[in-house]
């Protein structure tokens, strides 16, 4: 989630306070439900990585407790359809939705195909749902790597339920298991899935598996083959095996009962507390990987460490060394301490850490 997308600055990107590239009025609009506003906080996290720790400071202490889902999948087998056909169903039964759907990212300007937009056209005009078209930039398990925040915002506008449509993924790209509460996993017949899937790799995520355009032949086969997998004992967790349901989201059949199925996981994890967990395993996620960023950066610049990492790297390539002895002389130069309670330090701060790095760039040699 410490992931930061390329992209081309303006000279006065840099120059600028990065709260300064936010709209004075942004957030009252934002808190009286200005939708421009929070898609506007949302394009802002995903052009000005830097503007994430502002924005998620204001909107984590406001968050509604939405439930996030993620629709996950290969490609072509419908998620599209499938997400659509669910969020018209969760409005109908009184919830508010957000969908923010991941598209692969154009080669030329790196932005969104927008297909995934184009198909939920008939979703619009709802003021109780909110679309979100994402480019899937820099990306690499089937999410954007703003994803997580842009979810974040949505949330914080009071979205109850928000769908989380990846981009088409294989057995290693599953980000979105550590964004969404429950996953919904899409397959369909005849289009080589459960040879993938004796791989073992994306079932294992999966809280519901559906099986869109059951219509088609070869769906009976997947069925069986589901079921075998998980018979043989294919998942080696103590997680219970997934729902496998059929659906014809194209014809609008099956989808009432993957959508209650969905309600009914929700009530499940609300009453069992494991939401909540969920919920707190990713925001530890969070606080320990912005640490390591922080403390990266400020070793990265007190001891020229890029360039020195890089030298280092291509003559141990090189002379088929081992990295180790580098690592060990690297690490050993290097201490940690905390400031003691009464010490000075930033309001915002529950403590200081400092370090202790020698003159000099980091032994490489």
């Amino acid at each position: 989630m410490s992931s930061e997308h390329k992209r081309k600055k303006s000279p006065g990107d840099r120059t600028r306070k990065p709260g300064s590239l936010l709209a004075p009025d942004i957030w009252e609009r934002f808190f009286q439900g200005d939708r421009l506003a929070c898609a506007r906080l949302i394009t802002a996290i995903e052009n000005h990585p830097r503007l994430v720790p502002i924005i998620r400071d204001r909107l984590i202490p406001l968050q509604k407790g939405g439930v996030r889902i993620g629709i996950t999948g290969p490609p072509g087998v419908g998620k599209s359809t499938v997400t659509a056909a669910l969020a018209r169903r969760t409005i109908a039964g009184g919830h508010s939705a957000g969908v923010i759907a991941v598209d692969p990212s154009s080669p030329f300007s790196g932005g969104a195909f927008l297909g995934d937009r184009v198909r939920m056209q008939g979703l619009g005009g709802d003021p109780r749902l909110f679309i979100r078209s994402q480019a899937s930039r820099n990306g690499h398990g089937g999410l954007s790597p703003s994803t997580p925040y842009a979810t974040d915002v949505l949330d914080a506008f009071g979205l109850d339920r928000i769908f989380i449509e990846t981009v088409g993924v294989g057995q290693a790209e599953l980000d979105v298991l550590t964004c969404a509460d429950l996953i919904l996993l899409v397959l369909q017949p005849g289009t080589g899935d459960v040879i993938q899937t004796l791989k073992a790799g994306i079932l294992e995520i999966a809280d519901i598996i559906l099986v869109n355009k059951a219509d088609l032949p070869g769906a009976d086969l997947l069925l069986d083959s589901l079921k075998f997998l998980f018979e043989i004992g294919l998942r080696k967790t103590a997680k219970p095996f997934p729902s496998v349901l059929t659906a014809s989201a194209l014809q609008d059949k099956g989808l009432d009962e993957v959508h209650a199925e969905i309600e009914r996981r929700i009530r499940g994890l609300v009453e069992s507390g494991e939401l909540h967990e969920k919920k707190r395993q990713r925001l530890e996620r969070d606080i320990q990987s912005a640490i390591r960023d922080n403390l990266w950066e400020k070793f990265s610049t007190l001891t020229n460490a890029r360039d020195e990492i890089r030298a280092v790297a291509g003559r141990v390539l090189e002379n088929r060394q081992s990295p180790y002895p580098y690592l060990r002389r690297t690490c050993s130069r290097v201490r940690i301490t905390f400031a003691k309670e009464g010490a000075k330090r930033d309001d915002s701060e529950k403590k200081t850490v400092g370090r202790r790095v020698p003159k000099g760039r980091a032994a490489g040699r």
